[in-house]
């Protein structure tokens, strides 16, 4: 008689904005990617800079399935319920000491998230992630850099020319992971990551970690392959080729 092989479930931990989403052709081809892989008995997550009511608007959108996601880079992580799992806050002694280095008065906007309350104000107690949208002009990798080096309770992310988002230092998406690997007694050797941008550096390079084509140079030295989309890392983990 043949001996069956049980094989282990793996995880696929994806980031979201030009990762899993490039274009509407890409995602329901990462979509129909997902569901197979789910029903094979494998676990996907969405690591996503995105607050709760922000993703949930794609979910709606694309019918996106998933299982858990690590919302705010990580901040909070959810199940597909939207029930919290975990979440690290921003420490409300030193809101007020950044808000000033943040330079809100040369924004075009900005807002404030609180484990799945997505648009507060800055004054709300218990902050998990700071987002802000600043002017044409601003240097927002310069205010990035001088809040890093001066703060050692917080992460600042440059996510886009303009935008930068902060969350606290106790946490970042490779954390989370860990967190909730730990939460769900998997084992690391089979979680799989993809990403693009600077929230996704540390997740890609502690555990198999791979790089959609247009990430950042930063990101693809860390990273094992680069894809074109995370439907073709799919059918590779699928396939057992990597």
């Amino acid at each position: 008689m043949r001996e069956v092989v049980w094989m282990k479930p793996k995880m696929l931990v994806s980031d979201y904005d030009q990762t899993f989403y490039l274009n509407d052709k890409d995602i329901i081809e990462n979509i129909n990617a997902v569901r197979e892989f789910r029903e094979k008995g494998n676990i996907f997550v969405i690591a996503t800079g995105r607050s709760y009511l922000d993703l949930q608007k794609k979910v709606n959108m694309y019918n996106l399935e998933y299982d858990y996601a690590l919302i705010n880079h990580g901040a909070t992580i959810i199940d597909n319920k939207g029930n919290v799992l975990n979440n690290f806050s921003i420490k409300n002694e030193i809101k007020e000491k950044i808000k000033n280095d943040l330079e809100l008065e040369r924004a075009e906007n900005y807002f404030c998230c609180s484990e799945l309350q997505s648009r507060v104000d800055f004054d709300y107690p218990n902050l998990t992630k700071i987002a802000i949208t600043y002017q044409n002009g601003v240097n927002v990798k310069n205010i990035s850099d001088k809040l890093n080096f001066k703060y050692k309770d917080i992460n600042a992310y440059m996510v886009s020319k303009y935008m930068l988002e902060t969350i606290s230092k106790d946490t970042d998406k490779a954390n989370s992971i860990k967190l909730l690997s730990n939460y769900l007694k998997f084992d690391l050797e089979n979680i799989y990551t993809i990403g693009d941008g600077d929230s996704d550096i540390y997740m890609v390079r502690d555990y198999k970690g791979y790089a959609i084509k247009n990430a950042q140079k930063e990101l693809k030295k860390v990273a094992i392959k680069e894809y074109n989309s995370v439907s073709d890392l799919i059918k590779d983990i699928l396939n057992n080729i990597i």
